[in-house]
């Protein structure tokens, strides 16, 4: 890894979808050598997959989540439970991780029945397993490019949730969706075989759902441990909070180097915040730098090491 491999991660996380000539240009290097550097990034596994952000509020469904802490348990039974949860068509987003919680879930669900459904499905199958749980919901879901990759980046930032619209696009927009999702690099050619439809349609298509939200951005996901960093996660609990007081702690936060997503929540705590840092110490460093400035309303935090991560996948939810 050098600057330049750097630089094309930095752009590849603000737009996973844009043209190698593209890239190429903003560097002053030839195709064929961004070429060999992306395909060396992907073989060594640092870069292992494209994606896409989509609206899920636009879908009709909403964000919640599920926090657990384990009892009784062995690897291997941990292992079958995350093999579960990942395979669930309500989940997009399953981790494991060591601290305040073992394992953590976001759900996709139309109602709070079917996210009751959901939770009680896993409880009749691993409630001997389960010592403790957590139900939240998250109205607001921000997601940031990591700023990190790049010196002196600005935060592109896309905002998931909102009031529910169920503005649901036709068949063939979710097929275009849904091959995004698994790899946001598709080519149109390779969409136009899953559609039947024309690169132009296909073109047409995609700026119609970018110009409507339904897709916010292109992302790429990284393996961080080859990259030496950890995926770390805060839950804050606030106190005399005021809508003023709460827009200064989101926009600090959302602006950090560090901080790759903020999610506010209905629960036991009240905002989350996901870091990519050196360390431990560097995202305790952090959390102390925010508990002091925001000391009259910052209450307390719990903390999460990020150990095993299944990548958000929409083509499962949608």
């Amino acid at each position: 890894m050098d600057e330049r491999d750097y630089k094309i991660l930095s752009m590849l996380d603000k737009d996973s979808r844009m043209p190698i000539n593209k890239i190429a240009k903003t560097l002053r290097l030839s195709k064929d050598g961004i070429n060999y550097r992306l395909k060396k990034l992907e073989k060594e596994g640092i870069i292992q997959r494209y994606f896409i952000d989509i609206d899920v509020s636009k879908f009709g469904l909403i964000l919640n989540k599920v926090t657990f802490k384990f009892q009784n348990t062995t690897k291997e039974k941990e292992k079958e439970i995350y093999n579960f949860l990942k395979g669930h068509h309500k989940i997009g987003w399953v981790a494991l991780c060591s601290g305040a919680w073992d394992a953590i879930i976001v759900a996709y669900t139309k109602d709070l029945y079917e996210y009751n459904t959901l939770v009680k499905e896993i409880i009749r199958k691993y409630g001997k397993y389960i010592h403790m749980k957590e139900f939240v919901a998250h109205p607001d879901y921000y997601v940031s490019n990591r700023k990190w990759l790049a010196k002196k980046d600005n935060p592109i930032i896309s905002h998931i949730g909102g009031p529910l619209q169920n503005k649901s696009p036709d068949l063939i927009d979710i097929k275009i969706i849904k091959a995004l999702a698994k790899n946001a690099r598709i080519s149109l050619l390779e969409i136009a075989e899953i559609t039947n439809l024309s690169s132009s349609a296909i073109i047409k298509r995609i700026k119609n759902l970018e110009k409507n939200k339904f897709i916010l951005n292109y992302r790429i996901g990284l393996n961080l441990k080859k990259l030496e960093k950890e995926f770390c996660k805060s839950f804050i609990y606030l106190q005399n909070i005021t809508k003023e007081k709460e827009d200064e702690i989101v926009n600090y936060c959302l602006n950090h180097t560090n901080v790759t997503a903020l999610t506010h929540s209905i629960g036991p705590w009240d905002l989350e915040l996901e870091m990519e840092v050196k360390n431990f110490d560097e995202f305790y460093e952090i959390m102390n730098e925010i508990k002091s400035k925001f000391k009259d309303i910052v209450k307390n935090y719990e903390a999460a090491v990020i150990t095993k991560e299944e990548g958000i996948d929409y083509s499962n939810i949608l």
